[in-house]
């Protein structure tokens, strides 16, 4: 089965790219959550410099696409161009202006004005779980990082099947060193979608620093899940050879 960075790279690799071409990009990098704003920025500034006219209901979603990735790309200025383009169509009050006026100003380091659009927007819908996702991201950027975890648990408790804050919560528990809690949120993430590899991988080497022959083993079949399925992902095929070689001075321990 080809992998998903070698489809991209097939649309990607094509010269002289038509209007559908851009937009297949565009939308195979949205759905499947994938991270390239640079390359999407590029996508989305073709189709509006050179193909605008035949995007006719589409042109104010690629502009949000546009507004999205220059956000990451930190194009702040584009960022707005486009923002204020939005606001022209369905103006200042509308949810989904609001909600990207709101990573814009967090993005320009304006916390507290970023705080009260995404206040604004829980006001009128409690629920909205990518608002309550950019609050909670807020209180990242602070050195006591308790609050930070202890909101994205919180977020866990009605959302027990979101992928996205599992594996943000690994990340934390990674980065502090709590491995135990580390593992037990990638194993999540792979029992919710066991196409999320990278998953496989951190839970590898959580495993692998524990050392234990037990761990080591289920180490190496987390791996070799992945290298089945994408023999060309260089960082889980490192980790197996790692993890082999520690089983095998294991054993030369118990001869």
């Amino acid at each position: 089965m080809e992998s998903k960075t070698k489809i991209l790279e097939r649309l990607v690799s094509k010269r002289d790219k038509s209007a559908s071409d851009l937009k297949s990009i565009i939308h195979f990098v949205k759905n499947n959550n994938l991270r390239y704003p640079e390359l999407v920025l590029d996508c989305s500034l073709q189709l509006l410099s050179k193909h605008s006219s035949g995007l006719d209901s589409e042109y104010h979603l690629i502009i949000e696409e546009l507004v999205n990735a220059a956000i990451e790309s930190d194009f702040l200025e584009v960022a707005m161009k486009g923002i204020k383009s939005l606001s022209r169509k369905f103006g200042d009050k509308n949810t989904k202006v609001i909600k990207i006026a709101g990573t814009y100003r967090e993005s320009n380091g304006d916390e507290n004005n970023a705080n009260e659009y995404y206040d604004y927007i829980l006001s009128e819908n409690k629920n909205d779980l990518k608002v309550q996702k950019r609050k909670l991201a807020l209180l990242k950027t602070k050195e006591d990082l308790q609050p930070y975890i202890e909101g994205l648990n919180k977020l866990l408790k009605d959302n027990m099947n979101d992928i996205e804050t599992w594996a943000e919560l690994g990340f934390v528990y990674l980065n502090n060193l709590n491995w135990s809690r580390a593992l037990y949120s990638y194993e999540q993430v792979i029992m919710l979608n066991p196409s999320q590899f990278y998953a496989y991988i951190r839970a590898a080497e959580i495993l692998y620093t524990q050392g234990t022959t037990d761990n080591l083993y289920q180490a190496r079949n987390y791996l070799c899940y992945v290298i089945i399925h994408d023999p060309e992902i260089t960082r889980a095929l490192w980790t197996l050879f790692s993890v082999c070689r520690a089983i095998d001075r294991l054993s030369l321990i118990h001869i």
